[in-house]
C-alpha cells in the first residue's frame, strides 16, 4: 500500500486525473446498472397495478351484472299483471283473498329462486301478510329491515349479512317496493330477496386463489364480505385497488401483499444489488487511494485558506512535493505572510477610527438628547409647584403619571431607538401634560397606520416638534388650537406629520423662521442625520395665520 501511494504521489496532476477518470467510468457503469434496475422496478410495478386494476374491474362488472340481473328479474315479476291484480286484495282478514294472492305470489317467488342461482330465498309482504317462495320462511328479524327500507323510495340494500336458518346460508337481504297503480300507502307491498352471500364469497375466494390476493366487498369503510381490511400502519406492505359497484354504490377492494407479489422479482433484484455492492466496494477501495493523492493536498490547502479567511492569519500550508499542488502551497504561504502584515496594519487603523467615530456619535447623541429633557422637566415641575399651592390634587396625579411615563419611554433602558407605537405614546403623554397646564388652549389627535406601529425610530423625535406647536404656533392664542400628529407608510418611506393651526409664518419673517429653525428643530434634524444619514428628510410648510406642517420622511430600509 505504501509503494502504491509513493508511486501515485510522484505522478503529475494530469496523470492522476486520467487514472481517476478511468475508475470513475467504471463507477458510472455501476450507477447506470442501479438506475436501470430501479427503472425496471417502476415499470414492473406499474404493469402489476394495471393488471390488478383490470382484474378487480372485471370482478366488479361481474358482481354488478349479477346484481342487475336479480333486480331486473324481480322488477319484471313485480310489474307483471298477475301480481298487480292481487295487490288490492284484502289478504289480512279475508281468507279467500289470501288464498287467491298466495296462489299467484308463492309460485312467482319460487320461480325467482329457480331463475337465478344467487337468489337464496324470497319473500313478499302484502299489507301485514307474508308469503315465501318454496315455503321457506325467513329466520331473521325482517321487520327491522322493513323499517329501514321504508325510508328508501324504491330499493334498500342491507350492508350486513345475516344467517337464514331456513336455507342454512348467510344472506344479504335486498328489499324492493312493489309499485301499484293506486300509489296508496295502504296497498304498499315489498319483496325481500335474499342474495346468497356464501356463494358470492365462494366466487371471490376462487378469484383470490388465482390472483393470490384478498377481495372484499365494502360499503364505505364497512366490510360486507371478505376478511379484515389492511391493518393501520401496514399500508405500505400492501397494494390496494378499489372499484365501485355501480348499482348500489358498494366497492370491491383488492388487497395484494407486496412481498408475495414481488417475491421472485425481489430475489433477482437482491442478487443484482449484492453483486453491484461487491463490485462497488472494490472500485471504491481503489478509487479512495487514487483520489486521496489528488484531493488530500487540495483539501489541506482549502482548509488552510478557509482558516485564513476566517481570521486565522497564522495559517500555513505544509504540502510537500514538486507537482503543481506543491508549488501552489509554497505560493500560498508566501501570499499569506504578506497579506497578514497588511491586514494587521489595516485592522489597527480601522479599530482606531471606529473607536473615535463611536465615541463621537455617542457623545453627540447624549448631548443632543440632554438638550430636550431639562428644559421640559423644568416647566413641568414649575406647574406642579403651582398646582400644589392651589390644592389641585387630580391635576397633580395626572401630571405625575404622564411625566413618569414620558421619562420611562425617554430612557428606554438606554436604547437609542423605540417602536413607533412608543414614540407616539411619548408624544401623547407630553400633550396630556400640556393640556393639564393649559386646559382650554388646544385639542389634539394622533393617527397611525397599524402596519407602521412596530417599526423602530430614534426616540424623542416628535415631541420637540409638538412643543414648537404649543410654544410658538399658539403663542398668541388662548383657545381653539389644534394639533394633529400622523404616522403612515408611503412609497417605502415612513412619513411623520405634525400640523397645527397656529399663527404660521413666512420664511421672510426672520423671527418666526428662527423659531422653527431654533435649537429644537435643529436638534431633531441633527439626530436624524446622525442616525439615518441621507435616509431621512425634513420638510416645513407654513401659511401665515393658518397652519404650519412639519413632515419627516425616513426610508423604511433604514428603520429597524
Amino acid at each position: 500500500m505504501k509503494r502504491l501511494r509513493s508511486w501515485l504521489g510522484n505522478l503529475k496532476l494530469v496523470q492522476k486525473m486520467i487514472l481517476f477518470s478511468t475508475v470513475a467510468v467504471a463507477v458510472l457503469w455501476m450507477g447506470t446498472a442501479v438506475v436501470f434496475g430501479c427503472r425496471v422496478s417502476w415499470v414492473y410495478n406499474e404493469k402489476m397495478n394495471v393488471i390488478t386494476e383490470q382484474t378487480v374491474k372485471q370482478t366488479s362488472n361481474y358482481v354488478n351484472t349479477e346484481f342487475n340481473n336479480i333486480i331486473n328479474l324481480v322488477h319484471y315479476s313485480a310489474v307483471a299483471q298477475d301480481l298487480q291484480s292481487v295487490l288490492p286484495l284484502e289478504v289480512n282478514g279475508n281468507r279467500r283473498d289470501y288464498i287467491q294472492a298466495q296462489s299467484i305470489i308463492v309460485p312467482m317467488l319460487t320461480q325467482l329462486h329457480v331463475q337465478n342461482s344467487y337468489i337464496d330465498s324470497t319473500g313478499m309482504k302484502l299489507k301485514d301478510s307474508w308469503f315465501y317462495g318454496d315455503n321457506y320462511s325467513m329466520s331473521y328479524n325482517v321487520n327491522d329491515l322493513m323499517e329501514e327500507a321504508k325510508a328508501n323510495p324504491l330499493i334498500y340494500w342491507s350492508n350486513e349479512t345475516v344467517y337464514n336458518s331456513g336455507t342454512g346460508n348467510n344472506v344479504l337481504p335486498v328489499i324492493l317496493r312493489v309499485p301499484n297503480n293506486s300509489f296508496s300507502s295502504v296497498n304498499e307491498a315489498y319483496m325481500v330477496i335474499n342474495i346468497n352471500a356464501d356463494k358470492l364469497a365462494g366466487y371471490l375466494e376462487e378469484l383470490e386463489e388465482s390472483l393470490n390476493c384478498r377481495l372484499l366487498i365494502q360499503d364505505g369503510d364497512k366490510v360486507i364480505i371478505g376478511g379484515d381490511v389492511v391493518p393501520e400502519g401496514d399500508e405500505s406492505k400492501y397494494i390496494v385497488n378499489y372499484t365501485p359497484i355501480e348499482i348500489n354504490g358498494w366497492t370491491i377492494a383488492c388487497i395484494m401483499d407486496r412481498d408475495v407479489l414481488y417475491g421472485d422479482y425481489y430475489d433477482t433484484i437482491l442478487w443484482l444489488v449484492v453483486l453491484s455492492a461487491v463490485l462497488l466496494i472494490l472500485y471504491c477501495v481503489v478509487d479512495v487511494h487514487i483520489a486521496k493523492t489528488v484531493t488530500e493536498p487540495l483539501r489541506i490547502l482549502t482548509h488552510q485558506a478557509e482558516q485564513f479567511e476566517n481570521g486565522d492569519f497564522s495559517a500555513r500550508s505544509n504540502i510537500s512535493g514538486n507537482d503543481e499542488v506543491g508549488q501552489l502551497g509554497k505560493s500560498f504561504n508566501s501570499m499569506c505572510t504578506q497579506i497578514e502584515e497588511y491586514i494587521e496594519m489595516l485592522e489597527e487603523e480601522k479599530r482606531e477610527i471606529a473607536r473615535i467615530e463611536e465615541a463621537k456619535r455617542k457623545e453627540e447623541m447624549r448631548v443632543l438628547q440632554a438638550q430636550i429633557n431639562p428644559h421640559f422637566i423644568y416647566n413641568t415641575l414649575d406647574s406642579l409647584y403651582w398646582f400644589s399651592l392651589s390644592d389641585k390634587r387630580e391635576e397633580i396625579v395626572r401630571l405625575v403619571l404622564n411625566l413618569s411615563q414620558m421619562l420611562k419611554i425617554g430612557l428606554s433602558k438606554g436604547s437609542d431607538s423605540i417602536p413607533v407605537e412608543r414614540e407616539l405614546e411619548h408624544v401623547k403623554n407630553y400633550l396630556e401634560i400640556e393640556k393639564i397646564i393649559f386646559p382650554d388652549k388646544f385639542t389634539y389627535e394622533i393617527n397611525c397606520q397599524p402596519e407602521a406601529l412596530h417599526y423602530r425610530i430614534v426616540k424623542v423625535i416628535l415631541q420637540p416638534l409638538v412643543e414648537n406647536c404649543i410654544v410658538h404656533g399658539f403663542q398668541n392664542m388662548d383657545s381653539q388650537g389644534k394639533i394633529r400628529v400622523q404616522a403612515e407608510i408611503q412609497d417605502e418611506n415612513m412619513v411623520f406629520r405634525v400640523e397645527d393651526n397656529g399663527c404660521g409664518f413666512t420664511f421672510s419673517e426672520k423671527q418666526k423662521k428662527d423659531a422653527y429653525n431654533g435649537y429644537a428643530m435643529l436638534n431633531v434634524q441633527k439626530r436624524l442625520e446622525l442616525y439615518y444619514g441621507d435616509g431621512a428628510k425634513t420638510r416645513i410648510e407654513s401659511s401665515p395665520y393658518e397652519r404650519t406642517v412639519v413632515e419627516i420622511s425616513i426610508a423604511l430600509e433604514r428603520m429597524g
